[in-house]
C-alpha cells in the first residue's frame, strides 16, 4: 500500500478500528463527484458511495452550500430552527401520504423508534422481517437476536402469509426492505409489496418499509412510490442527509400524543436537516433519475458481456442505480440461500483486481453496489475497461 497510508495505520496503535482496517478500501484523503482520493493521492472511482448515501455523488456544491449556511447560523443544539419545518413541508411533497414525521440522529435509530411506534400503536411486541434485509446485517443496537424479531423467507409470499396469519394476534409489524439489501440486491418481485400491504391489512398488522437504502433512490418517494403501495411506518436514512447522519420516520397517521415518547427520539443536528433540504432539492430534477438508471444501466450490461466473453459465471442483479455482483453458475439470484452460494472467493479476486485499477467495490460478496448522479458516461467507460483487464487476468491465471 502506499507509503501515507502504512504511516497512519502504524500510528493508529490505539484505535481499533484503523488497526483492523480492510485492505479493500483506502484512508481517504477527500472525496468528490464519483472519485474517493486516498492520502497517497490516489483516486478511485467509487461504486460503495458511502453505503449507499451519496446518492448526488460527494462534495455536492449545494449539499455544501447548506451545511455551509447552518454552519455560520452557530445555532447550538437544543433549540429549534426553521429548518425544521422547511424539511418537513419539502419531505411532504415527496411522500404525500406521510401524516406523521420523526427525525432521529442516524438510521438505526429511527429504525428502532419505528419499532417503538409499532409497539405503542398496536399494544403487540413481536416483529417478522425478510430474512435477507438490511436489519440482520447492521442494526447492531436492535434486539435482532431476540425473540421480538422473526425472520421469514423473502419474497416467498406464501410462507409469509401464512406466519402473519398464525402470529397476527401477537404481531405489530412486518418489516420488508424492498430489495433485500442485506444480500446484496434482492428486489421485490412485481406485486409483491401491495400483495404483502393487502395481507398485513388483513391481518391489522402493520407495514414497516425499511427505505435506508432504497429510499429516494428508486424514485422522488422511493420504493412505495416504485411499487405504486402505502406503508404504515417507512423508514429512511443517511442517503436523505446526503452522507450526514440522519434518520426519518414517516407515518401514514396521525399518532395521538399518547402513542408517542418524545424522550426517545434524539434530534439530529441541524447541519444533517439542511443537507438533507439540499439532496431534496437536488432531487426535484426528473433528470437525476433518469441519469441514474441510464449510467447503472450501461455498467451493468457492460459487466455481464464482458462476465460472457470471459467465461465467467456472473450474474447481476439491478434495479434503478443499485446493483450486487455474484459469482454462481445459478440462473439467477432471488433468495437469500442463493445469494450466500455465491463464489465468495472469486469475487475477492475480482474486487482485489479492480481496487488496482482504481475502482471501488464492496468488500464483500452480499453487499449493494451504487451509481451516482456524479457518475459520468466516462466514468463508466473507465470502469469498464478495469473489468476488461482484471476478467482477462483471471482468465490468463485459471488456464490449465
Amino acid at each position: 500500500m502506499g507509503r501515507r497510508r502504512d504511516e497512519i495505520l502504524e500510528r493508529a496503535g490505539k484505535l481499533p478500528e484503523l488497526r483492523g482496517l480492510d485492505e479493500a478500501y483506502p484512508v481517504a484523503l477527500k472525496a468528490q463527484g464519483a472519485r474517493i482520493f486516498d492520502v497517497d493521492n490516489v483516486g478511485y472511482i467509487d461504486f460503495v458511495a458511502g453505503g449507499g448515501s451519496a446518492i448526488s455523488g460527494y462534495a455536492n456544491q449545494y449539499i455544501l452550500d447548506a451545511v455551509r449556511k447552518v454552519v455560520a447560523g452557530g445555532i447550538p443544539r437544543g433549540l429549534h430552527a426553521p429548518v425544521e419545518v422547511d424539511l418537513a413541508e419539502t419531505l411532504q411533497q415527496f411522500l404525500p401520504w406521510a401524516e406523521t414525521l420523526y427525525f432521529s440522529q442516524n438510521e438505526g435509530a429511527a429504525l428502532g423508534q419505528a419499532l417503538d411506534l409499532a409497539v405503542r400503536i398496536t399494544g403487540r411486541e413481536r416483529f417478522l422481517a425478510l430474512d435477507g434485509g438490511r436489519l440482520f446485517e447492521t442494526s447492531t443496537d436492535l434486539p435482532v437476536g431476540s425473540k421480538r424479531i422473526r425472520k421469514v423467507p423473502g419474497w416467498n409470499l406464501d410462507k409469509i402469509e401464512a406466519a402473519l396469519a398464525a402470529g397476527a394476534s401477537k404481531i405489530a409489524a412486518l418489516i420488508i426492505d424492498p430489495l433485500m439489501s442485506g444480500a446484496g440486491l434482492i428486489p421485490a418481485p412485481e406485486g409483491a409489496l401491495k400483495r404483502l400491504s393487502e395481507v398485513c391489512t388483513r391481518y391489522r398488522v402493520l407495514l414497516i418499509l425499511d427505505e435506508r437504502i432504497s429510499g429516494f433512490r428508486l424514485a422522488r418517494g422511493g420504493a412505495a412510490e416504485w411499487a405504486g403501495m402505502t406503508p404504515d411506518l417507512a423508514v429512511y436514512g443517511d442517503g436523505l442527509g446526503g452522507g450526514f447522519p440522519l434518520g426519518v420516520v414517516a407515518l401514514s397517521q396521525n399518532i395521538d400524543e399518547e402513542a408517542t415518547d418524545p424522550e426517545s427520539c434524539r434530534r439530529p443536528h441541524l447541519i444533517s436537516l439542511g443537507a438533507a433540504e439540499a439532496v431534496l432539492s437536488i432531487l426535484k430534477n426528473d433528470s437525476i433519475f433518469e441519469r441514474l438508471e441510464e449510467r447503472c444501466a450501461q455498467l451493468v450490461e457492460g459487466i455481464l458481456a464482458l462476465a460472457e466473453r470471459f467465461s465467467r459465471s456472473m450474474r447481476v442483479n439491478r434495479l434503478g442505480s443499485v446493483f450486487a455482483i455474484y459469482f454462481t453458475r445459478a440462473d439467477e439470484v432471488s433468495t437469500l440461500a442463493a445469494a450466500q452460494e455465491s463464489d465468495e472467493a472469486s469475487y475477492g479476486r475480482l474486487v482485489s483486481g479492480l481496487r488496482a485499477e482504481g475502482v471501488l467495490l464492496p468488500s464483500k460478496p452480499g453487499r449493494p453496489a451504487f451509481v451516482s448522479s456524479a457518475h459520468s458516461a466516462k466514468d463508466i467507460d473507465e470502469t469498464l475497461e478495469a473489468f476488461e483487464r482484471v476478467l482477462l487476468r483471471l482468465h490468463q491465471e485459471d488456464l490449465p
